[in-house]
């Protein structure tokens, strides 16, 4: 099954480039050709180089990854959403190819990391999506920068990362290949592991993990906690986008946003796990598609 050896190919591949997939057979590099209309670039935001990549033309909407991931994360859903879409995908600070901060900083560092490109790119307002850690940046955008913000799409984020998860903590604690292979069965089915070009990207990110304990991010992500009274005061249109059978991110999560945001509307997907958007571009890029025209 493609994906069942990745702790053998973790060990055996070599060094880890961003950018570089892994498959089964080896390792190769991303090709212009694996983005549509990719435009790479790098912006200063606040004296620090963040990378970017977008696609298409439009609507803007700035797409944010996950804690142990990259802009890469985003190169199976972008092919797929509305050609009035403008989509941009960059790196956090300190992961792949942005620029490595220099001070202990937080989620509201990273927030405004977001806000900042936006300037950078002529942009006073877009649409934010993201998954998981992305999904909590978004949030934070939203309740400290509201007038930058069209509308989210949040997916597979919890309430706060000030505590891990009984799974997350379980996963911590483990060598860093068999976290890997317990990351990868929590966000993606057995069954969509039979697609190699699936299982290239989640390789990819899997050997790209940039979170440590101890790490600059790693303590960054922890300051993610949004109160009820918090998120009761964003006001920005919320679609959240979850995965039925993720054991990362509980459904329970999305409902109890769901209560929380006063503008919210909740789409679960039967069967998916925590990587939701990884595992259904399609779906999750129809979703998203639709979210953005409804509030252009």
């Amino acid at each position: 099954m493609p994906g069942s050896d990745l702790a053998s190919n973790l060990r055996e591949t070599g060094p880890y480039h961003p950018g570089q997939w892994t498959s089964g057979s080896g390792t190769r590099r991303a090709e212009a050709s694996d983005m549509v209309d990719n435009v790479a670039a790098k912006a200063d935001v606040g004296g620090l180089a963040l990378a970017y990549v977008e696609t298409g033309a439009g609507e803007p909407l700035l797409l944010l990854h996950g804690a142990e991931s990259h802009k890469g994360q985003h190169q199976l859903l972008t092919p797929h959403l509305s050609s009035a879409i403008r989509a941009i995908a960059y790196d956090q600070r300190d992961v792949g190819g942005s620029d490595s901060a220099t001070r202990d900083y937080d989620i509201a560092d990273l927030a405004a990391d977001c806000v900042g490109l936006m300037d950078a790119l002529g942009l006073p307002d877009a649409h934010l999506a993201g998954f998981s850690f992305g999904g909590a940046i978004a949030l934070q955008v939203a309740l400290r920068h509201p007038a930058c913000v069209r509308s989210l799409v949040v997916g597979a984020t919890p309430r706060s990362f000030a505590s891990p998860s009984p799974f997350v903590a379980r996963a911590l604690a483990q060598p860093p290949e068999e976290r890997a292979v317990l990351m990868r069965d929590a966000s993606i089915s057995p069954r969509a592991q039979q697609d190699e070009r699936l299982m290239a990207v989640v390789g990819d990110l899997l050997r790209g993990r940039v979170t440590t304990p101890g790490s600059r991010r790693s303590a960054a992500i922890t300051t993610h906690h949004l109160t009820a009274a918090e998120l009761g005061s964003i006001t920005a249109p919320t679609l959240l986008v979850y995965g039925a059978e993720d054991p990362v991110v509980p459904i329970a999560e999305g409902r109890a946003l769901l209560a929380a945001l006063p503008h919210a509307e909740l789409s679960v997907i039967d069967d998916a796990r925590h990587g939701v958007a990884l595992e259904y571009p399609e779906r999750v890029a129809a979703l998203v598609s639709d979210w953005v025209s409804r509030h252009r």
